[in-house]
């Protein structure tokens, strides 16, 4: 389980021994605290610490001789450096910090955040990841509690608003990953994503209306940029239940960096202390390393190269029409991405080269797959401002993937078992899609905004011509709140996999209103959205849709109680209908409620504690009708109903906890975790299981209760 273990080394909680300690606060320029600011002596690095919660901190004095400065820092701000004169005669200090003013001239704010950012856009830090109660420090996983996810697997695959995993993009460094998930499965799942949070600079979180800077998706869109400096340098070793790794993050010259990690995954003690819950998993391992560099080349040049490998193994018992049996995956993935900036003096052009190939295979019964993907991606961008109020942007995309299949299929798709008859077939698809696209915003005044962009592709042989297109409007009604109405028509490709084995075009209109009100200590939000989605897709029980339609309100709120409680709140009521054969029938997500809610309570001096709840109605099933017995082989062939998805699974339920606490001895950090998921050991429903003559069934259930626990071991230097 990748990085289980990193959800909160950011939280403070200092044991000093034996030494003079300097107290002080750090604020910000509306006397509010600044959490997780870096306070060290410029001569000792060694002896730094970080902020609480109420911005304050406690650092230990050198030992044999003053020292003669404290440095101050934290991202977006200028660096205070305070000279020991100042502050040795002062019993508590308090700095005040500024913001770095020369990130705020024309150039850098076009480099600072996407153009689209217009869009309905969640932001977060690494810190948020870190935060997040249900994230375990993974990055996807941390978007799954946000209000507009409406992810039902457990997985880390981003579904939002109510649309499959496969028309939302995940987009590292300006280059989209397909499947970026560990542990992947046959259907595309994937329980932790490949991104290791250590690396992360920002992560945004489209909702609704993704923004056409980036090309197929049509439903949301995660984008993810890599560590562009770093404060200090940080060594790590972490080990856990089922994993073992080691992070360095190393400053190299003024501007530049290189991180460097790798981790083992291992399943033999976790299986053992989770056995009872855990019937199905038999067994998973795997070998990933990273590296990820970024170069300051001058002033006006950089380069970041991001290069990822990964070996897995996954080994469950799965279910498939009657026949239980072992399920064997098996994955290969190199993944590099490189990326040229150029600053100009007017804007920022940029180009971004991915190469991403995997081996795969599966086996179950009688079906056993092997595949090799390959994915080629080439984007060239360029954005400037003209004078105050408008921003641009324009760039092509040059996309080639091909997929290859060799598959060991069953001649009868419901007779799955060892001894069945199965067929060879040799699958070979490519797709080579070239688009173009203009962005533009428009500032009308400090209360109104105006955003419009459109993308189309150039056809070729394999395809025909399409275009995309948005428009979205955001109007400031006061300093707490805002208004945002959105709208777009858009285009992706399937993934092709085992079950669709094609590219088949995805054509999707949305339109969204989202209301937000924010104060100091609470943000509340709502959001009312429609969907049209036409495409190409099939269930598992191989029943063709070509049409959907979604409709959601969204309402959240997150507030915060004194100093160490937060409390959030969201719900999601989520209408989806889709399409066979010219009749309407309920999606499998149609939910009345969809329910998260999380309280934590953090405290440097004693502890980290949370506890989160996810409550929804069961998904929607389509029952079994009637089972035919063929003599000749010896096999039932099931027949389900035409009422498509008119049953339920049971409601779904889940309350989780973890905690931590770190320790600080000298220059060393050690930071302590635990989790418990589904502590009231919930067996929520997941899919229904019949025997082999289809005269009784059963289900298999959600993950029941899981412990989880490690250790991590950090040393910052200067």
């Amino acid at each position: 389980m990748k990085q289980v273990v990193l959800f909160i080394f950011l939280l403070t909680n200092l044991s000093l021994f034996g030494q003079e300690n300097l107290i002080g606060f750090v604020v910000d320029e509306n006397q509010k605290p600044v959490f997780a600011a870096n306070v060290y002596w410029k001569q000792h690095p060694q002896l730094g610490v970080i902020t609480n919660f109420d911005g304050k901190f406690t650092i230990p004095l050198p030992s044999k001789q003053n020292p003669k400065h404290l440095l101050v820092s934290f991202i977006g701000y200028k660096t205070m450096t305070l000279s020991w004169n100042e502050i040795k005669n002062n019993e508590k200090v308090i700095i005040q910090l500024k913001e770095n003013s020369q990130q705020l001239n024309t150039i850098n704010i076009i480099a600072k955040d996407p153009i689209s950012q217009k869009y309905s856009v969640v932001k977060m830090k690494k810190l948020d990841v870190y935060l997040s109660p249900v994230a375990s420090g993974d990055p996807l996983k941390a978007i799954t509690f946000l209000p507009s996810s409406t992810n039902t697997d457990e997985m880390a695959n981003p579904a939002i608003r109510g649309s499959s995993s496969d028309k939302s993009r995940v987009i590292l460094n300006g280059v989209p990953v397909l499947k970026p998930i560990r542990n992947s499965q046959i259907n595309g799942m994937g329980n932790f994503s490949l991104f290791n949070t250590e690396i992360i600079h920002k992560q945004y979180v489209y909702a609704s209306n993704p923004p056409l800077s980036y090309g197929n998706t049509s439903a949301g869109l995660v984008e993810i940029e890599t560590v562009r400096k770093l404060d200090q340098n940080l060594s790590q070793i972490s080990t856990s239940l089922a994993s073992m790794g080691f992070f360095l993050s190393q400053k190299v010259k003024k501007k530049s960096l290189v991180q460097v990690y790798a981790n083992s995954q291992f399943s033999d003690a976790f299986l053992h202390i989770n056995k009872k819950n855990l019937g199905h998993l038999k067994d998973f391992k795997s070998k990933d390393v990273g590296v990820n560099l970024r170069l300051k080349l001058n002033k006006n040049l950089s380069l970041n190269s991001f290069n990822y490998l990964i070996d897995e193994q996954y080994q469950v018992t799965d279910y498939m029409y009657g026949y239980q049996g072992k399920s064997i995956a098996n994955n290969l993935r190199l993944i590099s991405i490189t990326n040229l900036h150029y600053t100009t003096n007017k804007g920022l052009l940029s180009f971004n080269l991915g190469v991403d190939a995997a081996k795969n295979k599966y086996h179950f019964g009688n079906l056993a797959s092997k595949g090799n993907d390959k994915t080629i991606y080439l984007s060239g961008n360029y954005k400037w401002s003209s004078g105050n109020n408008n921003k641009f942007q324009i760039g092509f995309s040059e996309e080639y993937k091909h997929n290859r299949f060799r598959d060991s299929v069953p001649n009868d798709y419901y007779n799955v078992r060892p001894e069945a008859p199965n067929h060879y077939q040799d699958t070979s698809l490519s797709n080579h899609n070239t688009e173009g696209y203009a962005y533009w915003n428009y500032e009308l005044s400090h209360q109104f905004s105006l955003s419009t962009a459109t993308r189309l592709n150039i056809p070729n042989k394999q395809q025909k011509f399409y275009w995309s297109g948005q428009i979205s409007m955001r109007y400031t009604l006061s300093k707490h709140q805002s208004l945002l109405l959105s709208g777009g028509r858009y285009h992706n490709y399937n993934t092709p996999n085992y079950y669709q084995q094609d590219y088949a075009l995805n054509q999707s209109y949305q339109a969204a209103l989202d209301y937000d009100y924010n104060r100091e200590q609470s943000n509340y939000h709502a959001a009312l959205y429609y969907k049209k989605e036409h495409g190409d897709w099939k269930d598992s029980n191989y029943y063709n849709f070509k049409d959907a339609e979604i409709v959601g309100l969204e309402l959240s709120m997150d507030r915060f109680f004194g100093r160490y409680f937060r409390f959030s709140l969201s719900n999601t009521l989520l209408k989806q209908d889709i399409k066979n054969e010219d009749k309407w029938y309920p999606g499998s997500q149609d939910l009345d409620y969809f329910i998260k809610t999380s309280l934590s309570f953090n405290h440097p001096k004693l502890f980290n504690l949370n506890a989160t709840w996810i409550a929804r109605p069961g998904l929607r099933y389509t029952p079994l009708k009637e089972v035919w017995h063929k003599p000749s082989s010896n096999v039932w062939q099931p027949t389900f109903s035409e009422n498509i998805n008119s049953e339920r699974y049971a409601n779904y339920n889940n309350l989780s906890i973890n905690t931590s606490r770190i320790f600080q001895v000298g220059k060393v950090s050690i930071i302590a975790f635990a989790s418990v998921t589904n502590l009231l050991n919930k067996r929520n429903q997941n899919i229904k299981q019949y025997t082999r003559d289809y005269s009784s069934s059963n289900f298999k259930y959600y993950e029941q209760r899981i412990y989880y626990f490690g250790l991590i071991w950090q040393l910052k230097g200067k």
